[in-house]
């Protein structure tokens, strides 16, 4: 068997394009001792990626040229060499931007898609999932009454931390770049308000939405519309530094005293103000998986994805991802389960 993968061409210069990825045919590996051999179903295209493509010091190595494209899959076990996994299970792994992936089966996790379909597995279920509870919980600390400013707010991660946090009684405000998606956030994600950071009036209408302040900024977005929020710290507020994806692909031209400005409010307001990466929290929280279950489960929480289909889709679905076009979880599904 063959199998279609798609490898880092070259580091962009700004906003990626196509060229910066090409696509190599090879022969399916072979599973070794304790590995599975596995057809990927449904890929995941993430933010982080655009940032593996600098090369510098980051929390995961840089990207090489003709390396891999990394990232999260849905896949069916065709062939087993690891106690516990059998050919047609279905597992969620590390498996890259490829049609076929060997792993270890201590890297696998069994999932069952009469339960979920793939993209919760990828969503709340998964990585995104446990991102945002883990991220809000362990720096955002809600308690009822408090409120919460997310942006990103449409997003996976966002979606979910809104959503997490109205279980919570929070007060949720989110901030996304479309009407559309503010009205999904409202009816669909529960969000109380969510604004138009494009709008002309975008500071005074977050001034109005968050009436007694903000005790908790998570923050998925960074640039301007950070220190907008800034302003409206509460004392003693939480600043959840998720990601900056406006600062992605190149970084745009701050107020010159903004960074001054943090700092006053860091001091005067006592801010909590850290990054985190979710896997060094991930196993303070246990109870995700049953919680994030029994909250889909009961329509709780609600699941939306953005998805394509076909493996030449997986480009075009992570170029569309860092301009905004999603709302929800980015998936490509390249290949059907199969048939029992």
């Amino acid at each position: 068997m063959q199998n279609r993968q798609i490898l880092f061409s070259h580091r962009p210069d700004g906003n990626p394009t196509p060229d910066v990825f090409q696509e190599r045919i090879v022969e399916v590996g072979q599973p070794g001792e304790g590995e599975i051999l596995c057809r990927n179903l449904t890929v995941s295209v993430d933010p982080y990626l655009r940032l593996k493509m600098y090369d510098r010091r980051s929390y995961t190595p840089p990207l090489q040229i003709g390396e891999l494209i990394p990232g999260s899959a849905v896949a069916e076990v065709i062939e087993s060499r690891a106690e516990g996994f059998a050919p047609g299970d279905h597992v969620a792994i590390y498996g890259g931007w490829q049609q076929y992936a060997v792993t270890r089966g201590k890297a696998a996790r069994k999932i069952d898609l009469t339960v979920a379909p793939a993209g919760a597995w990828l969503g709340p279920l998964g990585m995104t999932g446990m991102t945002a509870y883990a991220g809000l919980m362990h720096i955002g600390k809600p308690r009822t009454g408090e409120t919460l400013v997310v942006s990103g707010a449409a997003g996976a991660v966002g979606s979910l931390v809104g959503q997490i946090g109205r279980i919570l009684g929070c007060r949720t405000v989110g901030i996304a770049g479309t009407a559309e998606k503010c009205r999904v956030a409202v009816e669909e994600f529960g969000f109380d308000a969510c604004l138009n950071y494009r709008e002309p009036d975008f500071a005074a209408s977050l001034e109005s939405a968050t009436f007694q302040g903000c005790d908790i900024y998570f923050d998925n977005v960074g640039g301007e519309i950070s220190r907008i929020v800034s302003a409206r710290f509460n004392d003693f507020a939480r600043f959840v530094v998720c990601g900056s994806i406006s600062q992605y692909s190149g970084q745009q031209p701050a107020e010159p005293t903004a960074y001054d400005e943090l700092m006053r409010l860091v001091l005067t307001r006592r801010l909590t103000v850290q990054g985190f990466i979710v896997s060094d929290i991930a196993s303070n929280y246990p109870e995700f998986g049953d919680k994030m279950a029994g909250w889909l489960k009961a329509g709780t929480i609600v699941h939306r994805e953005h998805a394509r289909h076909g493996f030449e889709a997986i480009v075009p679905a992570f170029l569309g991802m860092l301009s905004g076009e999603n709302t929800g979880k980015s998936i490509v599904h390249i290949a059907d389960p199969t048939a029992t």
